[in-house]
């Protein structure tokens, strides 16, 4: 099975799904019809209800292959049963097998452990704070006026299982449990190949994985661009055109009607942007998922992803930053305080998830000690770390980063179900219902 365009297909049906069955006249006749079991038909409850089986399956992975056939990761037993040439015919290269290229250094093996962990701790949070709120919002009104929050507050739900998913990828290149090909009799170089293959199959999943986490991200943010234009409407409508309406032209009235418009749009220009390379990141990467699911194309498609991954990531990053700045600004105005109470306070952690989410993995690579640090280097001339330091290569980088995003979901959770106690958006009806 294709894990990453599975679940780019779900994530795209279900952000579709609630985005045409969130008007009232749709709540209003699914009650009608449906009575007491409508609730059972609404969107977070399938995509809950999917996320839940996710998630399980995923632990229960973790459960029976990391934390007793492998006994917690120990390193004798999965380098004897899965990373010894002469009983499993693995093609491992010089460095992968006499050198430390697939250690797992001791901090790094508990803190991968320990992640899971973290991350049930997590999605029983955050899915608290979501079924809490729906219940607390129950009327079709209200369904529609909250679609922002159960989005916000659900967030780390994706994230924490994606996240997970990708370090179940990066173990089994670690562990050498990727390992499944038959190679026995085999020339060296052969079993080489396929383990390049296989490794490559490996962190492209892992890649992609992480990928449909930060998709939902920019679902979230077009969310709260979306509630910031319709309150900037009022606003920007009160200055410029209601005030002396009857007075004007029809000429008059349609060019700052206009350039109301285009006030409102340069308002969320930071937001649109980081929403836009995102859909162009998220298409890509729909594609490359795609032309994966032939195993006879990753030797072409895997060098395409890493480039591609090389040209965006920085772009994305100067988008993230611009947008968090911009979520801070507008929250800043009243009108959009009138709207979301404690707008800023209630999306730091969400801001936070999304500078981590993009910026994390390339602070890790400044540490490569494979490709000579700089920033070990510098440690090491101010005598911050002395002597020979710890393999850390891309490998451990990647097993790092999803690790701790699983501990970084769950501050986020905290902090969500802590600032998000409070029972209502804000005070004023909007045009439209929360969502792009």
């Amino acid at each position: 099975m294709n894990e990453p365009l599975v679940s780019w297909t779900f994530l795209i049906v279900v952000l579709v799904w609630g985005s045409c069955t969130r008007s009232i006249e749709y709540q209003q006749g699914l009650t009608r019809k449906c009575g007491k079991f409508a609730p059972f038909l609404q969107w977070y409850f399938v995509a809950g209800f999917c996320l839940l089986l996710f998630f399980t399956r995923t632990l229960w992975d973790v459960i029976r292959f990391e934390y007793i056939h492998m006994n917690f990761l120990n390193p004798d037993q999965y380098k004897e049963q899965h990373l010894d040439p002469d009983k499993t015919h693995i093609g491992l290269s010089h460095d992968e097998q006499y050198g430390n290229v697939l250690t797992i250094p001791s901090f790094l093996r508990w803190i991968s452990l320990l992640s899971p962990i973290a991350g049930l701790f997590t999605f029983g949070l955050a899915s608290y704070s979501t079924v809490q709120h729906i219940l607390a919002h129950e009327t079709v009104v209200e369904r529609g006026m909250e679609f922002l929050r159960t989005v916000v507050v659900g967030m780390p739900l994706v994230f924490v299982a994606m996240s997970l998913r990708a370090t179940i990828r990066e173990w089994a290149v670690m562990t050498g449990t990727a390992w499944t090909a038959d190679c026995q009799g085999q020339a060296p170089a052969v079993c080489q190949g396929m383990w390049e293959d296989i490794k490559a199959a490996e962190i492209a999943t892992y890649e992609q994985d992480l990928q449909v986490a930060s998709a939902f991200q920019f679902f979230a943010v077009g969310c709260f661009g979306q509630v910031c234009k319709e309150a900037l409407k009022v606003m920007v409508n009160n200055n410029n055109i209601n005030n002396n309406d009857d007075q004007l032209s029809d000429d008059v009235r349609n060019r700052r009607r206009r350039d109301s418009s285009i006030l409102r749009q340069l308002a969320v220009l930071g937001l649109g942007a980081f929403v836009a390379l995102g859909i162009v990141k998220t298409v890509v990467n729909i594609i490359i998922a795609m032309i994966s699911s032939d195993p006879d194309n990753l030797p072409v498609i895997e060098p395409i992803q890493t480039k591609i991954i090389k040209i965006l990531d920085p772009v994305f990053l100067c988008a993230t930053v611009l947008s968090v700045v911009n979520m801070f600004l507008l929250a800043q105005i009243e009108e959009v305080k009138a709207v979301l109470p404690g707008a800023n306070t209630k999306f730091n952690a969400t801001r936070a998830l999304l500078l981590i989410g993009q910026g994390q993995l390339s602070v890790l690579r400044a540490f490569d000690t494979s490709k000579g640090s700089p920033a070990v280097n510098a440690l090491q001339h101010f005598n911050i770390i002395q002597g020979d330091t710890v393999y850390f290569g891309i490998h451990q980088i990647r097993l790092l980063h999803s690790s701790l995003l699983c501990f970084e979901c769950l501050i986020v959770a905290i902090l969500n179900h802590i600032v998000w106690m409070d029972k209502k958006v804000g005070n004023r009806d909007l045009e439209q219902p929360l969502n792009p």
